[in-house]
């Protein structure tokens, strides 16, 4: 039961598991307080469970009911955008499912507008849905479909569906449209709050990301999730209700957000203010870090990485505060260390990504995911069916062939307007010409190594990201 109007009962909470027992629980840590209960709750009403797929679920859900009820100290709403990115049939299923069933489980009318599984086909069509609805969580099957249609300047419904993601983002207000006929013109609203999540397959989403994304911002308005998992054994036993204090308090959070829904004369949004000063140090150290990274290089893609960096664990800090205590909430140490851990293995796993050269179709892409592929080859060498002498890896000599092996399925080649193997003939240039690589006389492969074929020996490799 609440201990009070608008604050969860502690006791009751943490007298329960506050993690799945599971094989497969992720080595992040298990949200704190009431978004852990909600996360637990679709954890294990799942056929297929998976802490992350349960994880970004409550995230999005919270931020979906109350992003607009709410606002940082710094005076942002608290929509997120998240994408989930999992291998195939892992059980992301728990995301369409354990979100739209704790909605009804609320059993408060209005907040079945909290949540849209519908198929925007277009930017007018979301802005639309904006301005009639201004605080929804827009959930997304298969977003990497969609990705790589909005990665395409020619697709021009996509190409305005994420300049509508892109321009409605921590808003203040959201233009309406004019057209000749008054009857279809919409007037602009104030506070818009959309959150999204969306899950895809890491080749989809990898595939689809293009420079273009991360030089104007869109990407780096999103908050990645990453499951390496493999499914899950069945859950037969699956949970269906939530404890009776807890479905108490869920009823009436939902009852308290749901008057920010409409449009207009929407009242006061709540402050969410900080518990004390060692929770409010260590978000503000956290923004200065990613200002000094920030201002540290002149990398577009970092650069844009660091600079939503803290937002994004704000408003999550902000949203486990309000799932605690929607009355008066307070971000406390727990909740900031939480966001903070969440955001930094997000940006980790970007850096890797694009260290290794997986994200950008540009040149300088295909450069590092060609440095990535001789650093392996150097530290690990060929694998027997490649058919390269041993000794040329000790040598720090690579075959061309090995290297059109490693990029025959990476789409900065596959995709190049020249095709793929001119892609790599054009990289492998750039690289002998900035002196990282010197193309070896084939008669001297033949004779030391007797292997017939182009060579390079690395002489260097480009920094990483």
């Amino acid at each position: 039961m609440s201990d009070s109007k608008g604050s969860v009962d502690d006791a009751a909470i943490s007298s329960q598991v506050d993690q799945p027992d599971s094989p497969l629980v992720t080595q992040l840590p298990w949200p704190p307080g009431f978004t852990g209960r909600l996360a637990n709750f679709i954890y294990h009403s799942s056929y297929s469970p998976v802490p992350e797929v349960a994880i970004v679920a409550s995230l999005a859900l919270m931020a979906g009911v109350s992003g607009r009820a709410y606002r940082t100290h710094t005076g942002k709403d608290l929509a997120l955008y998240i994408i989930l990115i999992a291998k195939s049939g892992i059980g992301k299923d728990g995301i369409h499912e354990g979100i739209p069933k704790l909605v009804r489980m609320g059993n408060v009318p209005l907040a079945a507008d909290f949540v849209r599984q519908t198929d925007f086909v277009s930017g007018p069509a979301l802005h639309k849905a904006i301005i009639r609805t201004p605080g929804f969580l827009y959930l997304k099957g298969e977003f990497g479909r969609q990705l790589k249609r909005m990665a395409n300047p020619m697709d021009t419904p996509m190409q305005e569906l994420r300049t509508v993601m892109t321009n409605v983002y921590a808003k203040s207000y959201y233009e309406g449209r004019d057209y000749s006929n008054s009857e279809n013109s919409m007037l602009g609203v104030e506070w818009p709050a959309l959150s999204f999540l969306g899950e895809t397959t890491p080749g989809s989403f990898l595939d689809s990301l293009t420079d273009d994304m991360m030089e104007d911002g869109f990407m780096s308005r999103f908050f990645t999730v990453s499951h390496t998992g493999q499914r899950p054994k069945p859950n037969e036993a699956q949970s269906i209700e939530l404890e009776p204090n807890e479905a108490r308090y869920w009823k009436e959070l939902l009852e308290h957000t749901t008057r920010y829904q409409n449009p207009i004369n929407m009242p006061a949004a709540g402050h969410v203010g900080f518990r004390n000063s060692d929770a409010y140090d260590k978000i503000k150290k956290f923004e200065n870090d990613c200002i000094d990274c920030l201002n540290s290089t002149d990398d577009e893609w970092v650069r844009q990485m660091y600079n939503r960096a803290h937002l994004k664990a704000l408003k999550i800090a902000s949203l486990l505060a309000v799932a605690d205590n929607y009355a008066v909430p307070k971000i406390d140490l727990g909740h900031v260390a939480w966001a903070i851990t969440w955001v930094r293995e997000d940006m980790a796993i970007f850096q890797r990504r694009s260290g290794r050269g997986e994200i950008g179709d540009s040149d300088q892409s295909r450069e590092r995911r060609l440095a990535d592929a001789i650093e392996r080859y150097l530290t690990q060498g060929a694998p027997d069916g490649y058919k390269i002498p041993p000794a040329m890896k000790l040598a720090g000599v690579v075959p061309r062939k090995y290297l059109q092996i490693s990029v025959q399925r990476v789409s900065a080649f596959t995709k190049h307007k020249l095709g793929q193997n001119a892609a790599l003939d054009l990289t492998l240039r750039s690289m002998v010409d900035s002196g990282y690589l010197k193309e070896e006389l084939k008669d001297r492969m033949v004779e030391q190594f007797n292997f017939h074929g182009k060579c390079y020996r690395v002489l260097a490799l480009p920094p990483a990201r």
